[in-house]
């Protein structure tokens, strides 16, 4: 789940559910990194965007610098894969699309001699990210924010491998989890908690009284990445199941059950088709 916020001032979250341009299809394979090594301030070159971009990636949360202010998101990473998803602007700059297609969604990513490149499904680089500079701090947030982040023990077991999918679980796939409804296992509810995943790795759904959304991807042996925006509590008869997706790094079946674990192999819930 998402680390605790130090924004002074946040704009009004937008289509968080919505599907960015260039959205991949949720899997990744073929290339090994750390994605600790991906925490920093990395100057952004990518069509569409400025010299002056800056994306500060920082445990769970991102800033992508554009002039006098950010657009603040979520983002997770396994050795292969990355996915991030958009929340809402902040400061009197961030002007461009709020959900950058090079960015937003699944993307594979490699290493280069200066930096990173985010890669498409064709292996094509899509942005490079280097360490140059840094934007100028503005009065509607920390100034921590403009600064590369601090690369400590919370953020490092914040990004670790998780613990191998428990025995007894088969490993999810996008195959078998894309383009269908997920319910709560256990309970019934009049106000129909739910999550749909779509095929373009984006994910839509509620807890019975409150929407959410994000991204997702699979990479391999049941390896779940997942980002899910800031939400209210639970103020109806509900399941707080875009929660346990949010803050998921495995995904299993006990025979046709979804079963979402943490990092550490603990069982946060339990789905059906529905």
């Amino acid at each position: 789940m998402r680390a605790g916020r130090t924004i002074l001032a946040v704009a009004t979250a937008a289509g968080l559910a919505a599907c960015g341009p260039g959205a991949e299809r949720p899997i990744g394979q073929g290339r090994s990194a750390d994605p600790v090594e991906l925490v920093g301030l990395w100057r952004v070159h990518a069509e569409a965007e400025d010299d002056d971009t800056w994306l500060r990636l920082d445990a769970d949360e991102f800033q992508l610098w554009r002039g006098a202010g950010f657009v603040d998101g979520g983002w997770d990473a396994s050795e292969s894969t990355l996915v991030a998803t958009a929340w809402g602007r902040v400061g009197e700059g961030g002007a461009g699309d709020l959900e950058p297609g090079w960015l937003v969604g699944t993307h594979t990513y490699r290493r280069t001699d200066e930096g990173w490149e985010l890669l498409d499904d064709d292996g094509e680089p899509l942005a490079t990210m280097t360490v140059d500079g840094a934007p100028e701090p503005i009065p509607s947030a920390v100034e921590e924010l403009a600064r590369a982040p601090d690369v400590t023990d919370e953020v490092r077991r914040g990004l670790r491998p998780p613990v191998p999918l428990p025995e007894g679980l088969t490993s999810a796939d996008a195959d078998r989890l894309a383009g269908r409804r997920w319910v709560p296992a256990e309970g019934s509810y009049d106000t129909d908690p739910h999550v749909v995943l779509h095929e373009d790795g984006s994910w839509t759904g509620s807890d019975g009284c409150n929407a959410a959304g994000g991204h997702w991807a699979v990479p391999d042996g049941g390896r779940l990445l997942s980002t899910v925006g800031p939400t209210t509590a639970i103020g109806c008869d509900g399941a707080p199941v875009g929660w346990w997706l949010g803050g998921a790094a495995l995904a299993g079946f006990d025979g046709l059950t979804l079963v979402l674990l943490d990092r550490e192999g603990a069982e946060l819930g339990r789905l059906v088709r529905g």
